[in-house]
């Protein structure tokens, strides 16, 4: 399982529910990892409010200063930040908490289903699959769920787009819609960098992309050892 990271808003993606790992650094005595989860949130005042951290079914009331990394756990991401405890205690309803600060962006820690490769192809998209002319784009790697492309033109995350791009002499995306994901910044040249998500893959489509990705990477393999021969 391969794994990227970028930074997102706080208030996008924290709710109360979710899952939590609490990693204390210090003070020594405390260090490891506890279990918890999002039991409210105070995003005026930047304060999480979660359920008090257990060790073995065990509370632990973590003191006020106690320094950690909190790890919130979504289906495909994990959502890092370091911080310290304000206070361990019982709320108004008399539920066992501990509240930390948060601070505005999040670490985001996303897990990829598929290898990747940094290769270049070029293509073509259209942000609306009809009546509109196809723009080019240049991918900076490659995977079966998806690709870093460079455009000229400015994306949305969030953004459909329909691509075509040919990868082999039997294997041909036309048309296919993707999303995109994340703006990965902006080249020296002025072109954007922006990674792109395949929508709507069936299986057999699936295992082709996959095998095309394990064939270039081979080839690359051999390429960089015939050159150092």
């Amino acid at each position: 399982m391969q794994y990227y990271t970028e930074l997102v808003k706080a208030n996008d993606v924290i709710r109360p529910g979710q899952n939590v790992s609490v990693e204390v650094t210090s003070p020594e005595d405390l260090e490891g990892e506890y279990k918890s989860s999002v039991h409210d949130v105070d995003f005026e005042r930047g304060i999480l409010i979660l359920s008090m951290p257990s060790f073995k079914g065990r509370l632990v009331p973590l003191p006020r200063g106690t320094r950690c990394v909190v790890k919130i756990i979504d289906s495909s991401a994990i959502y890092m930040f370091r911080t310290s405890v304000l206070e361990s205690g019982r709320d108004e309803d008399g539920f066992p908490v501990t509240k930390v600060l948060f601070p505005n962006k999040l670490r985001k820690v996303q897990r990829r289903r598929y290898k990747r490769i940094k290769i270049s192809l070029e293509g073509t998209y259209r942000v609306s699959s009809k009546d509109e002319p196809p723009k080019r784009f240049v991918t900076r790697d490659f995977s079966a769920g998806g690709m870093l492309m460079v455009v000229n033109d400015i994306l949305t995350p969030g953004q459909i787009i329909y691509v075509t791009i040919d990868l082999d002499t039997d294997l041909k995306l036309v048309d296919h819609p993707a999303r995109i994901v994340r703006d990965a910044g902006m080249l020296e040249t002025g072109e954007r960098m922006y990674g792109v998500e395949f929508l709507n893959v069936p299986p057999s489509l699936e295992k082709k992309l996959v095998t095309f990705v394990f064939r270039k990477e081979i080839e690359m393999r051999n390429k960089e050892r015939g050159e150092t021969e």
